[in-house]
């Protein structure tokens, strides 16, 4: 994929609390999490959690190459019994959650969602764990990719290189809306 326009998102799928079948019984073992982004038909999926029942728990990170385009990811909480895989719940999380406030590109964010299942009815919650990746994090991104931080541009304030410890002054200003 053309790294200009996509994003690289460190995504790790920590846990699930109180997950149930149909809304009534408690989920015994056997629940994965599915990772799909919108754009495209790529799925990602965590291993199988076969003990914990409905409060399953992964720790699994993932390394998500997202399109800019894409307004938001799905996380699929699933079951697999015998009679075969069953939507436990999902969550659809807007990538405005992460991208829209100042904070920097590394930031690591801890977010809970409300899974709802096939019905809309809230059926449990998924705990994750996501951060955008740095240019220079990525293998084989950098400038020539497009990226433009002062840093990787070579740009310079008072003698130094802006973002690296310079103390002339300067004050980049960060616009609040009311």
């Amino acid at each position: 994929m053309n790294k200009i326009n996509s994003r690289v998102l460190e995504l790790t799928i920590i846990s699930c609390e109180s997950l149930t079948l149909a809304g009534k019984r408690p989920v015994k073992k056997n629940t994965y999490v599915v990772i799909k982004i919108d754009s495209n038909n790529d799925q990602l999926a965590t291993a199988m959690n076969t003990d914990n029942g409905s409060y399953p728990s992964w720790s699994q990170k993932f390394i998500v190459d997202m399109p800019m385009h894409v307004t938001f990811f799905t996380l699929e909480v699933r079951c697999r019994n015998s009679s075969g895989d069953h939507v436990v719940g999902s969550a659809r999380v807007p990538v405005s959650d992460f991208t829209r406030w100042y904070l920097p590109s590394s930031y690591l964010h801890f977010l809970s969602y409300r899974l709802r299942d096939r019905y809309g009815d809230r059926n449990g919650i998924i705990n994750f764990s996501l951060k955008m990746k740095l240019p220079d994090d990525v293998a084989g991104v950098g400038a020539s990719a497009g990226y433009s931080s002062p840093a990787i541009l070579g740009l310079k304030y008072g003698g130094a290189n802006m973002g690296q410890g310079s103390s002339h002054g300067m004050v980049i200003g960060v616009p609040f809306g009311y």
